[in-house]
């Protein structure tokens, strides 16, 4: 007897990826910094040079060293030369304590591009590690000086403002310096605030930040008016709050304004874990407030984001954080680990090389010039001028008034010059703040 054969459906053929649109699709998920869920997509174009390229920069910043080393090495053996990965592949070999492996690809890459201050700090890095401190001193010493550079072209005149309207803050956060501050009251009068306006366009600043080491905005009584006129007067206006000050008639106007972003600070996912870093907040009713708003902005050319900062196991629970939001219609969310804000929280691990606390991995990193202190100075309510616009609380870094002097010359002034020298010899320890904050790491 015949027995006619079992028929096996035809195989579904499967449709290429197109590395064009993998690229754009990873982009727009590591711009959301979705970088597991950028990786994945970048894995479909697998054996592409530049979706491999990418993914690996992806998998060295998800502290992946040994898996970015293999795709780098791939690209170099597609594109030999490729000088972007070579740098990239020297890095993955730092990060793994292979610095003398990194050394010549490094050294061939600094007589490519000698001014180059990735590169230079990099080579810096690896000589160190190699134990030839004497060899990475110059190094290191170039990076801090191409740093510096465009700020000295500009004359140090600042292209960025942070403003404090508000000393004044109604919560105690806990990844915040609140414990230092010497006073927690006063509003910025209309006439500091006229100044600092004329004095930012006799700049030519564009872009005005209404943030401050110390601070709720949205509790000054004239906040509104005051970036109504801000905005009026052409500058790109973004502001942070804590999202608790608001009614439904603030949040209306707010719509209003036409600001270029708004950052709403939160973190959690319930009122124990979001209640257990805002203290003197509750979570039920910034939650009202945080989807009132999102939907108030919505359709408005304000940017609405979340920007949210944990401490503790700060991994896990800005996983959970960008879950819970998700789950609320809410995608626009900016996650970081706390910083150490100056020196006056601890947090993470004591780094005993560099004498600072940090949540971040600091350890393989050499310090250099703030780039926040090059382009940008702070002005508290009082017209005090600060180098430091988002840490400071009691002004000590202290460079001038707004009220006595022009922005361009304080910034050229004595107590402004003493800090960049300090960076640009990379030992910021009798500076108070910057010699204890992990910012200017990595």
């Amino acid at each position: 007897m015949l027995v006619s054969p079992v028929m096996k459906p035809p195989k579904k053929k499967i449709k290429p990826v197109d590395p064009a649109h993998a690229l754009a699709q990873a982009l727009r998920l590591a711009d959301g910094q979705l970088l597991d869920e950028a990786i994945a997509a970048l894995a479909k174009a697998d054996g592409h040079p530049e979706c491999d390229y990418r993914r690996a920069g992806l998998l060295l910043m998800r502290q992946r060293p040994t898996e970015a080393e293999a795709l780098f090495r791939r690209v170099l053996s597609a594109v030999p030369g490729h000088l972007d990965t070579m740098v990239g592949l020297a890095g993955a070999l730092v990060e793994q304590g292979r610095p003398a492996e990194s050394l010549p690809l490094l050294e061939a890459a600094a007589l490519v591009q000698p001014q180059s201050g990735r590169i230079h700090y990099l080579l810096g890095i690896a000589l160190d590690e190699a134990g030839r401190g004497a060899e990475a001193a110059p190094h290191l010493a170039k990076a801090r000086a191409l740093i510096i550079a465009p700020a000295e072209r500009r004359q140090l005149v600042p292209y960025e403002l942070y403003v404090q309207l508000s000393r004044r803050c109604n919560l105690r956060c806990t990844m915040c310096g609140w414990e230092i501050w010497k006073d927690n009251s006063g509003f910025m009068e209309d006439a500091v605030f006229e100044r600092v306006i004329a004095e930012g366009k006799a700049c030519g600043i564009k872009t005005m930040h209404i943030l401050a080491g110390q601070g709720e905005p949205f509790l000054h009584p004239r906040v509104f008016e005051m970036l109504e006129r801000a905005v009026a007067e052409g500058f790109q206006v973004g502001i942070v709050t804590n999202g608790t000050p608001f009614t439904p008639d603030k949040i209306a106007r707010l719509a209003k304004v036409g600001l270029a972003y708004l950052q709403f600070s939160f973190a959690g996912w319930d009122a124990e874990s979001y209640e257990g870093v805002y203290v003197g907040s509750k979570f039920e009713r910034t939650m009202v407030n945080l989807k009132a708003i999102h939907k108030a902005l919505k359709d408005t050319p304000t940017r609405f984001a979340v920007k949210a900062v944990a401490l503790g196991d700060w991994q896990d629970n800005l996983r959970r954080t960008k879950a819970f939001l998700a789950s609320q219609g809410i995608t626009d969310v900016w996650t970081v680990p706390a910083n150490n804000f100056g020196g006056s929280v601890q947090c993470g691990t004591f780094h005993e090389s560099h004498g600072v606390w940090s949540l971040k991995n600091i350890g393989p990193h050499r310090l250099m010039p703030c780039r926040l202190f090059l382009k940008a100075v702070g002005v508290f309510c009082d017209g005090t001028v600060t180098a430091c616009g988002c840490y400071d609380s009691n002004a000590q870094l202290k460079i001038g008034n707004i009220m006595e002097q022009g922005l361009g010359d304080i910034r050229r002034g004595p107590a402004y010059g003493a800090i960049l020298e300090a960076f640009r010899r990379g030992d910021v320890r009798h500076v108070p703040m910057c010699g204890k904050c992990d910012d200017p790491f990595g």
